[in-house]
C-alpha cells in the first residue's frame, strides 16, 4: 500500500509539476488537493492515512530520487481543528532543499462542501535558525569526530521532532519543543 501511494504521487508530481521542476508549497498544496480528489473521492479524512518516513502522519512530494540534488516538501500532520464553522487539518510544512531545510511554516486546509480553501502561516526566519541550530547541535553532540551533520540533523522532519499544536481563539501555534521554535497561524472564525 504504501508502494503504490509513492508511486501515486511521483506520477502526480510528473504530471502536475513535470519532469524538470521541483515542488513548491504550492506544488505540494495541489497535490493534496489531487490526493484527496482521485483518492479519497473528496472525503478529507483520506489525509489521516497518509505517513511519511517512520509511519508519522503527513504527505510529501519528492522532487528527485537523489536527496542531494532534490528539493522536497514535507508536511507533518500535527492535527485537525475546528475554527470558526470549519475543520482544518494542520500540517508543519518544511522544504528542503539538497538535505538542507530551508523554510518552515505552518498550513491548514479544509474541504468542505467541494470547495477547498488554504491559509499558509508566515514564514520566521527566526523559528527556522532556532530548529537549525538546535539539529546541528545534537549532531555534533552525537558525532563529534564527523565535519559534516548527517541529513537527517538538517532536513525536515527529524525523526526525534515533537511538536505541539496549541489553539487560541482562531491563532494555531505550533511548537518544537526541544529549540523552542514556534510557527504560528491565524484562520478566520468566520466564513467570508
Amino acid at each position: 500500500m504504501v508502494r503504490q501511494v509513492w508511486l501515486f504521487l511521483l506520477l502526480l508530481l510528473v504530471v502536475t509539476t513535470g519532469c524538470s521542476s521541483q515542488p513548491t508549497l504550492s506544488s505540494w498544496q495541489r497535490s493534496i488537493s489531487s490526493y484527496v480528489r482521485e483518492t479519497g473521492d473528496g472525503d478529507p479524512l483520506v489525509l489521516r492515512d497518509m505517513t511519511l518516513p517512520e509511519n508519522r502522519p503527513g504527505f510529501s512530494v519528492i522532487g528527485h530520487h537523489d536527496t542531494t540534488a532534490s528539493t522536497d516538501v514535507n508536511g507533518l500532520l500535527l492535527g485537525h481543528e475546528q475554527v470558526g464553522n470549519r475543520m482544518w487539518f494542520v500540517y508543519l510544512v518544511g522544504v528542503v532543499e539538497k538535505e538542507r531545510v530551508t523554510d518552515i511554516r505552518l498550513a491548514a486546509v479544509s474541504m468542505e462542501n467541494g470547495k477547498t480553501t488554504w491559509k499558509r502561516g508566515k514564514e520566521s526566519e527566526q523559528a527556522l535558525n532556532m530548529y537549525r541550530r538546535y539539529g546541528l547541535k545534537q549532531a555534533k553532540e552525537r558525532f563529534p569526530n564527523r565535519k559534516t551533520p548527517p541529513p537527517r540533523y538538517t532536513g525536515f522532519p527529524r525523526p526525534d521532532d515533537v511538536f505541539e499544536l496549541t489553539k487560541a481563539n482562531e491563532k494555531l501555534v505550533a511548537t518544537h519543543k526541544a529549540s523552542g521554535a514556534r510557527w504560528e497561524l491565524s484562520l478566520p472564525r468566520k466564513e467570508r
